[in-house]
């Protein structure tokens, strides 16, 4: 009887350990959470040569027009608006490691203007996460071509003609942070067209049209794990160990 409990009791601990085995191997899901994204506008060069900063001037302007960040540049011609770009950042969202998420959203706006005209800007985007506890700022720079508002040939740039041109960096940044032990990639995917998803390498506008916009996307990544033995083989081996315990028992009690 005192045979019996025995080996009852080590195959239930057995037992134990598989199905404890088998939960550490079942999947789990790692739950990120942004809770929001800002733009920041900088270093806009102009034609002249003159690079402006916040919080610039006549010339240049950076506003904030509701959750927007937007910097205007050029003078107006008849009372119009100044030609731009504009950032929108998201507000909290959750996704899990190597899911794509978005960051925001860029707009241009090309209006009929007068020199001095903005040939670079910079823009620096923050992400704070409250899942893991983490800021990060990426920064770089897009390159504009705000053509003369004058019909071919004197403005041949663009389709259709006089089009302003603005065109995105070519390589997006990344950028490593370890949380617990663990590093983790944070990775800028590039911009996609809002409709049809579409990657979006730069913005063609024409002159006073709809703003052309396009939506950032990002992704956190781990280190691919060490391999595992798949569950059935650990199934496996558990029940390999119990047949030994039993004959090792069957020989202690004949002997």
């Amino acid at each position: 009887m005192n045979f019996h409990l025995s080996l009852l009791t080590k195959t239930t601990l057995s037992g134990l350990a598989i199905t404890a085995t088998l939960g550490c191997l079942a999947p789990s899901a790692d739950a990120l959470t942004l809770a929001s994204s800002s733009g920041s506008w900088s270093n806009v060069r102009l034609d002249n040569g003159i690079t402006v900063n916040p919080p610039g001037g006549n010339t240049v302007e950076f506003l904030t027009v509701g959750n927007e960040s937007q910097v205007r540049w050029g003078d107006p011609v008849s009372f119009g608006d100044k030609s731009g770009l504009g950032f929108v950042g998201v507000t909290s969202q959750s996704f899990d490691v190597g899911e794509m998420f978005e960051v925001g959203t860029l707009r241009h706006f090309n209006q009929s203007v007068t020199q001095p005209f903005a040939t670079q800007a910079d823009l620096g985007i923050t992400l704070d996460f409250s899942t893991p506890s983490v800021s990060q700022t990426f920064n770089w720079i897009f390159d504009i071509n705000e053509t003369i508002n004058q019909p071919p040939p004197a403005c041949p740039v663009g389709d259709p003609p006089c089009a302003d041109i603005v065109t995105f960096p070519d390589a997006f940044p990344t950028e490593t942070f370890s949380i617990g032990g663990v590093e983790y990639t944070l990775k800028l995917l590039g911009f996609r067209d809002p409709v049809t998803g579409e990657p979006v390498e730069k913005f063609v506008s024409p002159e006073n049209g709809r703003p052309n916009s396009a939506t950032l996307f990002a992704k956190i990544t781990t280190p691919p794990s060490e391999k595992v033995p798949e569950p059935t083989a650990m199934v496996g081996l558990g029940l390999l160990g119990l047949y030994l315990l039993g004959r090792r028992n069957q020989k202690q009690k004949l002997h």
